[in-house]
């Protein structure tokens, strides 16, 4: 009888043990990402200061210490439940753009509104993890799209730093006023359109504070 009750408590760790790998991290996906924007925010940092543009210094600054935050913020979180493929495709495009910043330095003239743009990505989802109960960085938040009075128009977006390249686009599934996502934790560009009219994309911080996990934007009708 010992034998059997050794058995089945033997038994039941193993299986909590294989319950909770299945929540672990599969690769080293999200460390090779990391390492690669720790990398160009390194690169950066000896660049930036021999501009001498101070705005373009303080918003590196911001984006540095958030970077210093949150990174073993991801760590703990991956290790925990496992990032899912659509937060880490927003971790890749941050890093590709920081990469692209230090490779283009000279040549790119907007990267005062790229830093900020990626430091305030990297402050919703910093903000979404520690408000999560349980400091999960897989908390969706559900954005929920109308235009007033005027319905029918389709809602369009991409991530912010994304804003001046010609890149593929997502689509809510239904037009406005029912346009309803759920969307990872960061700062995005919205806009409506219809036919041949097509709205002016609008920056929006997407993020769980704690207090709601849902947004209502009203995005500006085109004319």
């Amino acid at each position: 009888m010992k034998k059997f009750y050794k058995y089945t408590a033997t038994l039941f760790v193993i299986t909590v043990l294989c319950s909770c790998a299945s929540y672990a991290p599969k690769d080293n996906q999200l460390s090779v990402v990391l390492t690669n924007t720790q990398q160009a925010i390194t690169n950066l940092a000896e660049k930036i200061p021999a501009t001498g543009e101070d705005n373009l210094i303080q918003t590196f600054n911001k984006l540095q210490k958030k970077s210093v935050a949150l990174i073993p913020a991801l760590k703990v979180c991956n290790q925990k439940y496992a990032l899912t493929p659509e937060y880490m495709a927003t971790l890749k495009e941050s890093q590709k753009v920081l990469q692209r910043v230090d490779k283009d330095f000279d040549t790119i003239s907007d990267k005062t509104f790229l830093l900020e743009a990626i430091f305030l990505d990297f402050d919703a989802k910093l903000t979404s993890i520690t408000s999560s109960e349980k400091n999960d960085a897989n908390t969706k938040i559900k954005v929920t799209v109308d235009s007033n009075e005027d319905e029918g128009y389709f809602v369009f977006g991409k991530l912010s730093y994304e804003k001046a390249l010609d890149i593929k686009r997502f689509r809510f599934n239904r037009p406005t006023n029912s346009a309803t996502q759920d969307f990872v934790p960061g700062y995005y560009l919205f806009w409506l359109e219809k036919e041949d009219l097509i709205g002016e994309p609008e920056l929006h911080l997407i993020m769980n504070n704690g207090e709601e996990e849902e947004k209502k934007l009203v995005l500006k009708t085109p004319k």
